[in-house]
């Protein structure tokens, strides 16, 4: 069997070069681009070391250990002892998720038998197969922890909201939209917006088409057409700066539960937003900042 040193050597550095990418990445520590490739390059040298010297301990759990605060302080240098170990653990973190999303991923795929031998697994992973599938779980990986920091900042502006109308009490998730500043221009009630999951608590689905349908008459200018003693129109100026109407109505009273108080409200309206929010229906209600003041 030939085995081209100078090729595993490359993908081993190319390999640590995008950990340590990733690792900058979710750490947010600004370094140079060129400690990085010191650093790769560094953590490359196993490779032909253990081919030149192969008595030399290189699986020596203590020389592993000294090998990578080696690479994290070439690559990072040193501030104080948090931030470096705050990196190590990152660098650590990236390395074990990336190598086990390349191993579960050959798993799936494998046709061959895996027949345990003395405890070791005959099957072997091909370098081509890292080449490709290394970059598409690091990219993956970084996609999903950017994901999760955005839902983690927005769990914080995420409130239980209960509505009382038409003697029934809805419970739904509502998130505070700091960008909401919609109001009656008339009374300057803030105004917040409900989906049409929210509003099927209240009315059937021909009622809910029929408004759909008003809707639409609004939008095409037909204000004269819409006649309910329940709703009402509502006029506002939306992100490009053209007028429009939206349909709302004044609820009995809203609650919005917070950790240690309970927030109550009976001067606002609700509007009317046909289909969902969201996507993900991880909430149904858009909160209105002024509704947060008025409460104290």
């Amino acid at each position: 069997m030939v085995v081209y040193v100078e090729v595993i050597w490359l993908l081993n550095f190319m390999l640590d070069w995008m950990i340590l990418l990733l690792t900058q990445s979710i750490t947010k520590h600004i370094t140079k681009w060129y400690r990085l490739v010191i650093a790769s390059l560094f953590g490359s040298l196993i490779v032909p070391l253990s081919f030149i010297f192969p008595t030399f301990p290189m699986d020596s759990w203590f020389l592993k250990i000294l090998h990578s605060f080696l690479i994290i302080w070439i690559a990072f240098g040193f501030q104080n002892v948090a931030i470096y170990l705050k990196l190590l653990c990152s660098f650590y973190f990236m390395t074990f998720s990336i190598g086990g999303g390349l191993f579960a991923i050959h798993f799936l795929f494998s046709t061959e038998n895996y027949m345990l031998t003395r405890g070791l697994a005959t099957d072997q992973i091909h370098g081509l197969f890292v080449l490709i599938g290394f970059p598409i779980i690091l990219f993956f990986t970084k996609y999903r922890m950017d994901k999760h920091k955005m839902q983690q900042f927005q769990q914080e502006f995420y409130y239980s909201v209960t509505i009382k109308w038409r003697g029934k009490q809805v419970e739904t998730t509502g998130y505070l939209d700091s960008g909401n500043h919609l109001v009656d221009p008339f009374t300057q009630t803030p105004v917040i917006i409900v989906d049409e999951t929210i509003l099927e608590h209240w009315l059937a689905k021909e009622e809910i088409m029929d408004l759909q349908s008003s809707a639409q008459s609004l939008m095409e200018g037909e204000i004269d057409s819409f006649s309910s003693a329940t709703f009402r129109i509502l006029p506002f100026q939306g992100v490009s700066g053209q007028h429009d109407f939206m349909i709302a109505f004044k609820p009995d009273l809203l609650e919005i539960h917070m950790k240690n108080v309970q927030l109550t409200n009976k001067k606002v309206l609700i509007g009317i937003q046909f289909g969902n929010l969201v996507a993900d229906n991880s909430y149904h209600c858009l909160l209105h900042p002024k509704l947060f003041q008025q409460t104290g």
